[in-house]
C-alpha cells in the first residue's frame, strides 16, 4: 500500500483499543458524532452508494477484502439508489442515529454537499493523517477541488464515449471511428447505404453526456468560469448546445438516427441487438456493453465539430464524502477505507471489473491493469481521454448545486428537438428554466 498515516494514526488505534475496552464490547447504536462498535470489537463505518449490478459486486468484494484486512474496522455497504436519492436521504437525516459515516456521490451534488456543511473537508482529513495524495490524477482532482480545498475522495471516474459496433463500420469503409461531427454524418450515410437494416445512429438524451460536449467543445457550462471564481448566476453552453442539437437534428431528419427519449437502458440494447451502430453513453457501462455484444464494441472519445480542437472532458462518475461531526475512531476507520480503495492495487481491481478507471497513477502501472487493457483495449479509451484533457477552469467542470436540473433542462430540450421543435426554442426554453432556478437557489444561499 503506498499511503501511510504515519505517528498519528498509530496513536489512533491505540485510542480506538481503548475504548473497545472500556465498553466491553457492547454495541453501541449512534451514528453521526459517536463510534459504533461491534460485539467482537470492531468500529462499525456505514457507507452509502448507489452502485448496482455487476458495479456493486465488485464493490461489495472490495469492501469484504478491507474488511479482512485488518482487525480495528468493519465497514457495511448499503445502497441507498441513485446519487441524488441517497444524497436527499443523506441531507433529510441530518448525521442523525443510522445516516452514513461515508457517501458516494455524483459529481452533480459536490456544490450541494458543500453548501449542506455536512461533509468534511477531505483536504483537512489528509493533513491530519498524513495521507499523500501525490498519486492522484491531477485532472480528477481539479473536479473536486474548490477554492485550494478538496472536499471529497475520488473513488469511480468515468466520463462519456461513444461505443460503436466495429463490424458495421468496417464493412462500411470506416476501420478508424471520425473525430468530428461532420465525419460522423459521413460515416452515417456509409452505413446507411450499406446495411438498410440497421439504424447508423443511436441517440437518447443524456444530460451528462450533453455538458460534457460542451466542455469539450472548449465552452463553459455555466457562467463565473464553471461557478469556479463565483457562485454562478446563469448558463453559458448556448453556443456549443446549439452546435450539438443542430448536428443531431441533421442525422434525424437525413433519417440516420432512432431516437430513444430519455431510456439509456433501451438504447444500450437496441446497440447490442444490432438495432443501431453507435451511441454515447458513461464509460462505466463499458464491461456491460462489450459482455452483452456478440460483435465486437468500439469505444471512441467524444467527436467535435470540425475546426474545434477538443479540449477534454471532466472527471464524471462519483467520490466518497466524509461526514462532518465524526468521532476520532470512527473518522480513523473512514480513512483507512480511503486509503485502501485508492490505492494503486485495489484501484486496477475496481477499474478492470467495471468500466470505470483508475484515479491514481500507479493503478496504470499495475500488472492487474496492464492485463486488463491488453485484453479488453476499449477500456482504456475513456482513460485517456481524461488523461489527455487540458487541466483549466473549463475542464474542472460545472459546480452548481442545479446541476442536475440543468442536465434534465437539457435533456427536456432535445427531446423536443427529436419531437420537431426548432433547436432555437428548445435552447431558449432551457436556458429559461435553469437560469430561474439558479436565481432561487442563490437568493435561498444568501438567505440562509
Amino acid at each position: 500500500m503506498r499511503k501511510s498515516f504515519g505517528k498519528r494514526f498509530i496513536a489512533i488505534v491505540v485510542s480506538v483499543m481503548m475504548l473497545i475496552t472500556i465498553l466491553g464490547g457492547c454495541a453501541d447504536s449512534a451514528s453521526g458524532g459517536n463510534s459504533v462498535v461491534t460485539s467482537d470489537g470492531k468500529v462499525q463505518i456505514s457507507f452509502w452508494h448507489s452502485m448496482s449490478g455487476n458495479n456493486q459486486e465488485v464493490l461489495d468484494k472490495i469492501v469484504e477484502d478491507f474488511n479482512a484486512s485488518q482487525d480495528q474496522y468493519v465497514v457495511v455497504a448499503e445502497n441507498q439508489g441513485s446519487y441524488d436519492e441517497s444524497t436527499g436521504k443523506f441531507f433529510n437525516m441530518a448525521n442523525g442515529a443510522g445516516s452514513a459515516h461515508i457517501i458516494q456521490i455524483g459529481e452533480q451534488n459536490l456544490q450541494s454537499m458543500i453548501d449542506s456543511g455536512m461533509i468534511a473537508s477531505i483536504s483537512d482529513l489528509m493533513e491530519k493523517y498524513d495521507f499523500d495524495d501525490s498519486d492522484l490524477l491531477e485532472q480528477v482532482v481539479n473536479f473536486y477541488t474548490v477554492n485550494d480545498t478538496l472536499y471529497v475522495m475520488p473513488f469511480n471516474c468515468s466520463s462519456p464515449v461513444v461505443y460503436y459496433n466495429k463490424e458495421v463500420f468496417d464493412a462500411a469503409g470506416y476501420t478508424e471511428f471520425p473525430s468530428t461531427f461532420e465525419g460522423i454524418s459521413e460515416a452515417a450515410a456509409a452505413i446507411a447505404a450499406q446495411n438498410s437494416s440497421i439504424k447508423p445512429v443511436g441517440m437518447y438524451a443524456y444530460g451528462y453526456a450533453l455538458d460534457q460536449m460542451v466542455t469539450n467543445m472548449g465552452g463553459y457550462i455555466i457562467n463565473n468560469e464553471n461557478g469556479r471564481a463565483s457562485r454562478a448566476t446563469e448558463v453559458s453552453y448556448q453556443d456549443q448546445i446549439t452546435r450539438i442539437y443542430d448536428w443531431i437534428k441533421s442525422l434525424q431528419d437525413a433519417g440516420y438516427l432512432l431516437n430513444y427519449g430519455t431510456d439509456g437502458t433501451n438504447t444500450v440494447s437496441g446497440f447490442t441487438q444490432q438495432q443501431i451502430g453507435m451511441f454515447i453513453a458513461s464509460s462505466a457501462s463499458a464491461r456491460n456493453v462489450i459482455d452483452s455484444s456478440e460483435f465486437e464494441v468500439g469505444v471512441a472519445p467524444l467527436p467535435v465539430p470540425e475546426g474545434v480542437e477538443a479540449q477534454g472532458v471532466y472527471a464524471g462518475g462519483g467520490a466518497l464524502c466524509a461526514a462532518a461531526g465524526m468521532d476520532e475512531q470512527t473518522e480513523a476507520g473512514v480513512m483507512a477505507f480511503f486509503e485502501y480503495v485508492t490505492s494503486p492495487e485495489v484501484q486496477a481491481e475496481w477499474a478492470s471489473g467495471t468500466g470505470y478507471f483508475p484515479i491514481c497513477h500507479g493503478a496504470y502501472e499495475t500488472e492487474t491493469m496492464q492485463n486488463t487493457y491488453a485484453e479488453l483495449p476499449q477500456l482504456e479509451v475513456a482513460a485517456q481521454q481524461l488523461l489527455n484533457s487540458q487541466v483549466n477552469s473549463i475542464t474542472a467542470g460545472p459546480l452548481l448545486s442545479q446541476l442536475p436540473q440543468l442536465r434534465t433542462d437539457l435533456q427536456s430540450a432535445l427531446e423536443a428537438v427529436f419531437n420537431g421543435s426548432d433547436v432555437a426554442s428548445a435552447v431558449e426554453q432551457a436556458v429559461s428554466n435553469t437560469n430561474s432556478a439558479i436565481t432561487s437557489a442563490n437568493e435561498g444561499v444568501a438567505n440562509g
